[in-house]
C-alpha cells in the first residue's frame, strides 16, 4: 500500500538523518543551534513521526555539512 511505503520511507529518512548527526558527534540541541530547526521537531523527524519539508532537509544537511544523498542511501 502507498501509505505503508510512505511511512516506511519517512522512518528511513529519520534514521538516516540521525545516523549522520551521530557520526558528526552532535546532539539534537547542537543541531538545533546550527540549523535553526527546533530540537523537538528534530526528535520527531528522527523517529519518523513528523513530515519534513524539503527546505528543512536542506537546513539539516547544511548544518551537518552533509550532502543530501547521505540522507537517502541506495538500498
Amino acid at each position: 500500500m502507498a501509505t505503508d511505503r510512505y511511512n516506511q520511507e519517512k522512518i528511513n529518512l529519520g534514521k538516516n538523518i540521525k545516523a549522520v548527526r551521530e557520526a558528526a558527534d552532535l546532539t539534537q540541541l547542537d543541531l538545533e543551534v546550527r540549523s535553526g530547526v527546533d530540537r523537538g521537531d528534530i526528535s520527531k523527524i528522527e523517529n519518523g513521526k513528523k513530515n519534513i519539508e524539503f527546505i528543512t532537509i536542506v537546513k539539516l544537511a547544511e548544518a551537518l555539512q552533509a550532502e543530501l544523498h547521505q540522507f537517502f542511501p541506495k538500498k
